[in-house]
């Protein structure tokens, strides 16, 4: 399995079957005749490398948004030129996006190819659609070729993706955000004075990577913009560059130009890649980090008689911070105070089943039994409001998993699923991780949790991917990683009794049981009445080799059966 960050190229011939049925040999001339003089010349040319081929549609992976848009024009404008007298006209929808690419076997998924795909479906005939990530990657040169199309709510994707269009915008298709409340975040493209193509084109990769991993992000919504204007947040940089060496410098501003953050990252163009990921993915990171604690202020100082059901929503999720009893009460009280005054408010129920089905997992019984109610009516709330956002989806799965409606094989396909239509939010792969730890399937866990560990190392939800590594390298036998990991957390928060666990397990494999036992000692001080069986049975732990790594070290420890 290949994972990459590509910019996406989907191409589809429209009235495919149509043409077809008129004329079959002559759309197989046109078809033949497109592939070997305009499709396929042309994508080589642009360094593209097409990934499937529908016989009416392309995948086509670039590691270039610049040359991916390039490519899509000039096959676009070649077709306007006209079909060969004997054949028919072929016209195609070409939709673009930069994102997150796994190629397994004959297979390719992911983020990018699910919004490149759903643009191309949304686009109008002859038309090149590309996302805000991709155009924010693009030069003075292609931009002007493009007509701000606004957002555009996409079938099966959780946010309105906002949207560039060359050629016909669908009126249909136009959509303001559905989360119009939430905190708007303006990424302002990264400039540099260096003329030189790598270092150009660095700076739109980054502007493009930071705004993606930004607008992944629940409860706020990022884009790439010149204007400051409705913004609540700015974020700026400026690339430096003296022979081979980089300097980034970062600050990230409010409305009225208080300045939060300023920072400054250094590299070298000989490492431009991997600079640009890591600086991609801490830029991205810190500025998280720094919202949530201005948020947080600001949420602390205002009366809660005066908070709106948005302020709820988001103080229910930082209130996630440190995963114990008062954390969870006070996450689950905001949940319940949003959605008294909005009742169909997605996120606030996608954060209250979160908080609650947490309580059940780690064994805060009096917890669960005081919102068990509130929490019956959120799961059925999602049926009546169809969510299809990765998270709600997820509380909805893992309920029924509990209960015992979904096997370990369709929890596995349900959440490799939803991975592939949401791979960049961190929430979303620290849960996945957590889903796949349960099944006993640590590599998978692992992936999930350490790109969500490099994007939510900064935020409130830090604690609970750590939780996740924890029992991930636990089940893959690496216990001093899972000790140190375990140790991190604990710096954090004593009161996650998981990390406990999962020490004394890794202490007892590892042979030194007096650690082991002192680790067991903190679980039943805080839980008195915790066994190794309501640890299984409260998650829906598997039985195979990898979870029994984690109840053979318990029960050395000597955690009650």
């Amino acid at each position: 399995m290949k994972r990459q960050l590509a910019a996406v190229l989907a191409a589809d011939i429209c009235d495919y079957s149509r043409l077809m049925g008129e004329d079959s040999e002559a759309m197989l001339r046109a078809l033949r005749r497109l592939r070997a003089e305009v499709f396929g010349p042309n994508i080589a040319s642009h360094h593209g490398r097409i990934v499937k081929s529908m016989g009416d549609g392309w995948i086509v992976l670039f590691s270039s948004a610049v040359d991916a848009v390039s490519s899509a024009m000039r096959v676009q404008d070649r077709l306007a030129e006209g079909a060969h007298p004997d054949e028919p006209e072929i016209i195609m929808r070409v939709g673009v996006h930069m994102g997150d690419v796994v190629e397994e076997e004959d297979d390719v998924f992911g983020d990018g190819v699910n919004v490149a795909a759903r643009l191309e479906q949304a686009s109008a005939p002859g038309s090149i659609v590309v996302s805000e990530a991709v155009y924010g990657s693009l030069d003075g040169t292609l931009r002007p070729s493009f007509d701000d199309g606004g957002a555009w709510e996409l079938k099966n994707i959780e946010r309105p993706v906002r949207v560039w269009v060359r050629g016909e915008i669908p009126e249909a298709t136009t959509a303001s955000r559905t989360n119009s409340d939430g905190l708007k975040i303006a990424v302002v493209p990264v400039a540099t004075a260096d003329d030189r193509h790598e270092v150009q084109e660095l700076a739109h990769a980054i502007t493009g990577d930071v705004t993606m991993y930004l607008d992944a992000t629940m409860w706020m919504s990022a884009a790439v913009t010149q204007s400051k204007k409705d913004a609540k947040y700015v974020l700026e940089a400026f690339l430096r560059s003296s022979g081979d060496r980089l300097r980034l410098d970062v600050q990230l501003i409010d409305a009225n130009n208080k300045v939060w953050l300023k920072t400054k990252f250094d590299g070298k163009l000989a490492n431009i890649f991997d600079w640009q990921d890591l600086v991609s993915e801490e830029m991205s990171g810190q500025a998280l980090r720094t919202i949530f604690d201005a948020e947080q202020a600001r949420l602390d100082s205002t009366a809660k008689t005066e908070l709106t059901a948005s302020d709820h929503a988001l103080q229910a999720a930082l209130a996630l911070e440190l995963c114990d009893p008062q954390s969870l009460e006070r996450t689950l009280d905001h949940t319940v105070s949003a959605l008294e005054i909005e009742p169909d408010r997605a996120d606030a129920i996608s954060i209250g089943l979160i908080a609650f089905q947490s309580c059940a997992s780690v064994g805060y019984s009096d917890l669960c039994d005081q919102y068990r109610k509130h929490a019956e009516v959120w799961l059925k709330a999602f049926d009546r409001l169809n969510a299809h956002d990765p998270i709600s989806q997820m509380s909805v799965a893992f309920a029924a998993r509990l209960e015992g409606s979904m096997s370990a094989s369709d929890n596995r396909r349900f959440l490799e699923k939803v991975l592939r239509t949401s791979s960049l939010d961190y929430v979303t792969l620290a849960f996945c991780g957590w889903g796949f730890a349960f099944l006993g399937l640590p590599e998978q866990a692992l992936d999930c949790l350490r790109r969500a560990l490099r994007l939510g190392r900064h935020t409130p939800w830090r604690l609970i991917i750590l939780g996740g590594l924890g029992q991930a390298y636990l089940q893959l036998g690496q216990f001093e990683k899972a000790i140190d990991v375990c140790g991190e957390g604990l710096a954090i928060s004593t009161k996650y009794t998981a990390l406990y666990r999962q020490t004394a397990a890794a202490y007892a494999q590892l042979g030194d049981m007096e650690k082991a036992q002192a680790a067991i000692a903190e679980v039943l001080w805080q839980m008195p009445d915790d066994t190794i069986s309501a640890v299984r049975m409260r998650s829906g732990y598997q039985d195979n080799p990898a979870t029994r790594l984690y109840f053979d070290g318990l029960r050395m420890a000597g955690l009650p059966e």
